[in-house]
């Protein structure tokens, strides 16, 4: 287990505790008494134990004197990738505490508590992990002051009206998730990635394909016949949005010319995506900051924030929430 059992005593308010079968209810019971969404015990297993390496979901939890769930912090466990190897990622997310067990300072404060004994965890078990996560500009001030996250950047959207531009040089179709050429797609791009999670045919099908909640649409962008990357989509509220893709920076610009007609085809006036920095300079547009916060996991764990920062590709299919 990533924790053991932290005794209940006189000076301990709370006792923390590993994830055990069965926790699920009062989990999901939690997130939406703090988050004000619901959250199915399914769900919560599909995104723990989907992707993982571990056989277990990755989570501490902390109940208070009469047993009541009162905190979690969870670890969404992920294959990696890191300058040409593969390595232990973990998503963080899920951090939070019931309203009655906030506000106490320093080491004493349960936010600080969960996330420290979760990242410590993961160090003992996996040394050469990465974690990182996306929490709002309150959440992660907190986290910053106790010393788990570092800021890596501010997420930032790219707006951009789906025009006519005439014909693309790229086109989009229909993609299947179980299609043979997604491995042979990831193999040839990883290179071109210093840091990313291993964006090939059973993550597509774990993350997309069998997502409890939302339907997604996978499109090929191919260049005369020969497939060039993919981009997984989400229509709502009359915009396209571009959940995940893979393909050369290069190829950025053409390839969202070429969602542009298919923005048009589905009904949508305008595409939307984030992307790191570098990579947002490369698809033009309007760019917009979203509230939220790249941060990188510092606690005990051996990856620095500046490499994260130069190095981090993500888009919002890394975050749990889209």
């Amino acid at each position: 287990m990533l924790t053991p059992a932290t005794p209940l005593n006189e000076r301990e308010a709370y006792h923390i505790r590993a994830y055990r079968p069965g926790d699920e209810a009062a989990i999901a019971d939690l997130f939406g008494r703090v988050f004000g969404q619901p959250l199915s015990t399914a769900q919560w297993r599909w995104k723990y134990l989907g992707a993982g390496f571990t056989g277990t979901p990755l989570a501490t939890l902390a109940f208070d004197s009469e047993g009541r769930l009162v905190g979690h912090a969870g670890a969404i466990a992920l294959r990696g990738w890191r300058q040409n190897q593969p390595l232990p990622c973990f998503q963080i997310c899920d951090v939070m505490v019931h309203p009655a067990a906030r506000g106490q300072l320093g080491g004493r404060n349960l936010f600080t508590r969960l996330a420290r004994e979760l990242l410590g965890g993961l160090a003992q078990c996996w040394p050469n992990a990465f974690a990182y996560g996306f929490p709002g500009q309150r959440p992660f001030k907190l986290g910053e002051y106790a010393r788990v996250y570092g800021w890596v950047e501010p997420a930032t959207a790219i707006r951009r009206p789906a025009q006519n531009r005439g014909f693309p040089l790229l086109y989009a179709r229909p993609l299947a998730w179980d299609d043979m050429r997604l491995d042979d797609l990831w193999n040839r791009l990883a290179p071109g990635f210093a840091l990313a999670l291993i964006r090939d045919q059973a993550y597509l099908r774990w993350r997309y394909a069998t997502h409890p909640v939302y339907a997604y649409d996978l499109l090929g962008l191919h260049l005369a016949g020969r497939l060039l990357g993919w981009v997984a989509t989400r229509r709502e509220d009359g915009i396209l949005r571009v959940i995940d893709l893979l393909l050369p920076r290069r190829w950025l610009r053409p390839a969202l010319a070429a969602l542009d007609r298919r923005a048009r085809a589905v009904g949508a006036a305008e595409l939307e995506l984030w992307l790191p920095r570098g990579w947002r300079e490369a698809g033009g547009g309007r760019q917009t900051l979203t509230g939220v916060v790249v941060a990188n996991m510092v606690w005990r764990l051996p990856l620095s924030t500046a490499e994260v920062r130069n190095a981090l590709y993500y888009t919002m299919g890394d975050l749990d929430i889209f």
